[in-house]
């Protein structure tokens, strides 16, 4: 059931927040689902392109998860071949994931695919107010982890970065 435009102008700017991400997470996921990946496989996969090797618990606290959210994604992506665990050669009890070149070639695909089909959707942005809004979702998501660290305390703390 669709909600009324009428509806949505009573909202509160958190609840229509709300509504808006998950409208725009729904069609994420299923533009990514072409691609074989999950919100989170695409986070695991741009993640260990733009760093070294990173161990499980680095890699689910630069994706805003828990270690254990990612087992199921990254056993798939191992799987897909596009990433791959290796020991660390300094600590052989650590392992690490590192992006593979079809990994690479995957992302690439996929985020080509999103600059082509999800771009566009925010075509009714007007460019002049691009930073307004960018500025306003930077600043949500850093007041909402700042919540998240201070009642998560300091062993959790930073545990839940995106």
């Amino acid at each position: 059931m669709r909600t009324s435009e009428a509806d949505l102008e009573r909202m509160s700017l958190s609840r229509l927040l709300a509504v808006a991400g998950h409208l725009v997470a729904m069609h994420w996921q299923r533009l990514m689902g072409g691609y074989g990946l999950t919100p989170h496989g695409l986070a695991v996969l741009a993640s260990l392109e733009r760093g070294s090797a990173l161990t499980q618990r680095e890699l689910a606290r630069r994706c805003g998860v828990a270690p254990s959210t990612l087992n199921h994604t990254v056993d798939h992506l191992e799987r897909s071949g596009w990433i791959e665990r290796r020991r660390d050669v300094a600590d052989r009890r650590l392992v690490r994931l590192a992006l593979t070149e079809t990994g690479r070639r995957q992302l690439r695909q996929a985020q080509d695919a999103a600059g082509r089909e999800m771009e566009p959707m925010l075509d009714h942005l007007p460019p002049a107010d691009e930073r307004i809004v960018r500025d306003f979702l930077l600043a949500t998501v850093e007041r909402f982890q700042s919540e998240d660290d201070a009642l998560a305390g300091p062993a959790g703390a930073g545990t839940e970065r995106l």
